[in-house]
């Protein structure tokens, strides 16, 4: 019997000129400020009828849907779909109501400056990979001005898992912009340890962006970069050596 040799897959020049870049929201773009974990709390509660703290360190960089379904498991003996689907509901209600007001959070430094070099880059393409739910995903983005830079990518309704948010959005990626992607020429930028670990789990690159965050614990992870923010940063070569 032969043995089988595996070989790097080879790809056409002009897939391994197309590059795919996925951004998270919270943490990477922008800061929310205290609105969005009040408004998850408030939520949770109304629906299962008792007072809830949100423990936001615990759900760093977890999906909305992990959130609602672990503090069901916490706070009742037999949660249901039907609880899930109404705090769902509740929260982005509440949040098209109260975040487009609210006064607190900002912009990642040199994010919309760095998205505007981006955009006029031909061979680069950008998406989202993010665990919000998709509307208040697009909430947070529309308050700060950033919502026109993305028309594709994986949404915390999708998936509970990190990892299968990802998958997700890169196939949505392919598919919106009718172009495949090497695994080589992806990068996935984000400010916790499962940006990092769901980036290097499918083989590509990750970006840490240590902003708001413990640098000494994203450097744990391993990224292949890590910024502190955006300033400074000229063009995507940097992300891809």
């Amino acid at each position: 019997m032969s043995r089988k040799v595996w070989r790097k897959a080879s790809y056409p020049e002009s897939v391994l000129t197309r590059k795919l870049i996925l951004f998270d929201i919270d943490g990477t773009l922008l800061y929310a400020g205290k609105t969005p974990s009040e408004v998850f709390a408030e939520s949770i509660g109304f629906i299962i009828g008792k007072t809830v703290e949100f423990p936001k360190q615990i759900f760093f960089g977890r999906t909305d849907t992990f959130i609602i379904r672990e503090m069901l498991r916490q706070h009742l003996a037999t949660p249901a779909d039907g609880e899930y689907h109404r705090i769902r509901e509740h929260f982005i209600h509440s949040m098209k109501e109260r975040f487009p007001h609210s006064d607190d959070g900002f912009l990642i430094p040199g994010v919309r400056e760095y998205l505007d070099t981006l955009k006029n880059e031909s061979d680069i393409h950008l998406g989202l990979v993010t665990g919000n739910f998709k509307e208040t995903a697009f909430v947070k983005l529309s308050r700060f001005g950033l919502d026109e830079y993305f028309e594709t990518g994986g949404f915390g309704d999708e998936a509970e898992d990190r990892q299968e948010l990802l998958r997700q959005a890169v196939e949505k990626a392919t598919r919106h912009y009718g172009k495949c992607f090497s695994s080589e020429q992806i990068v996935v930028i984000g400010d916790t340890l499962h940006d990092i670990h769901s980036a290097h789990h499918w083989g590509y690159r990750s970006v840490a962006v240590s902003h708001i965050r413990n640098k000494d614990t994203l450097l744990e992870g391993k990224p292949d970069i890590l910024i502190e923010n955006y300033m400074g940063l000229k063009g995507s070569q940097c992300l891809f050596e």
